[in-house]
């Protein structure tokens, strides 16, 4: 917990605290503060008090909260110009990961900034898959990032991708990831007795339920999907692969994963080395640098390689139906 500031009681702090939980319109209630601060009934109308002194509140019945009489009590703020081209830059690539987070941010800059007067649209574009989105997807977002937060555990209806059938799992959310369009979650899954990745489209079902865990003894996502290309988390492996001269300098000008050892050959080829989790994604990767990429070790993922190279180039001998070769 941060230390208080010297000199401040620990009732301005609550006071202060009140008042900014109004001030950002989540509209607190007499119970919820007393919780929050562990005191009495009596305690927090006293705070409710000093503060509708000071500024008018109000009790919304709707929300079941209190807020100010008098509209918005946070200072905007005004920003110049490199600020606007964060904030158009953040918001275009916020943009892509769909609802509810594209809503929010533009409700949070009208809220808190004032923009200057822009001169036409500035030509900026992020470009990664648009999320996949439904009504389902949007309220999933919402109750996994709430139940995350406070670690509470969900029960879902799964339908996986190669499964026949849905299945039931009880899960405990450690976080969400956006991966190629998708939103996942991440956590401890009962049935499986092990940590599993749900894409947020394929859930059929979900409940949130009243009962909170703990996390495996260090878990952490970041450090988790590091060892990963994506997300799919396997059974380690250790791949050397090398590039032709022709797409060295794409190799060469940005780290690609954490494990990655790079060595520039004389001839002008460049020979990565990589540790990851599984070979799947990782293959995918190599296969769009084709034919300008070769897998060197392991020997099984090479003629893995070579079998479904050899498939594919099977399917494009054939002629297209109804076409000839010329």
């Amino acid at each position: 917990m941060q230390a208080k500031p010297t000199g401040i009681s620990e009732k301005v702090i609550r006071l202060l605290d009140t008042y900014t939980l109004m001030a950002q319109k989540r509209y607190p209630s007499v119970s919820s503060l007393m919780e929050r601060f562990g005191v009495s009934k009596r305690s927090v109308f006293r705070y409710l008090e000093i503060i509708n002194f000071i500024d008018p509140i109000a009790f919304d019945h709707e929300r079941n909260g209190y807020k100010f009489t008098n509209g918005d009590r946070i200072k905007k703020l005004t920003l110049t110009d490199n600020e606007l081209l964060i904030l158009i830059a953040a918001g275009e690539a916020v943009s892509h990961l769909g609802e509810p987070l594209a809503d929010n941010f533009r409700s949070l800059v009208n809220r808190m900034t004032v923009t200057p007067a822009a001169k036409g649209k500035l030509p900026i574009v992020v470009k990664i898959p648009e999320a996949v989105g439904t009504e389902k997807v949007k309220d999933y977002f919402s109750l996994l990032s709430a139940c995350a937060s406070e670690k509470r555990c969900v029960d879902m209806t799964y339908k996986a991708r190669n499964a026949g059938k849905p299945s039931s799992r009880t899960v405990d959310p450690y976080g969400l990831v956006f991966y190629e369009g998708v939103w996942i979650v991440i956590g401890y899954c009962h049935a499986r007795k092990a940590i599993r990745s749900f894409a947020l489209d394929r859930i059929i079902d979900l409940k949130e339920r009243w009962r909170y865990f703990t996390p495996m003894d260090g878990f952490d996502l970041k450090e988790y999907l590091s060892h990963s290309w994506g997300i799919v988390d396997d059974k380690e492996v250790s791949l050397r692969v090398r590039f032709a001269p022709e797409i060295a300098d794409y190799i060469l000008r940005k780290t690609w994963h954490p494990s990655e050892q790079k060595t520039v050959l004389p001839d002008g080829r460049v020979e990565c080395t990589y540790t990851v989790a599984g070979p799947i994604e990782i293959k995918q990767w190599i296969y769009s640098w084709l034919p300008h990429a070769e897998v060197l070790e392991p020997g099984w993922l090479r003629e893995q390689v070579e079998e479904e190279l050899s498939a594919a180039l099977k399917n494009h001998s054939n002629s297209p139906h109804g076409l000839t070769k010329h």
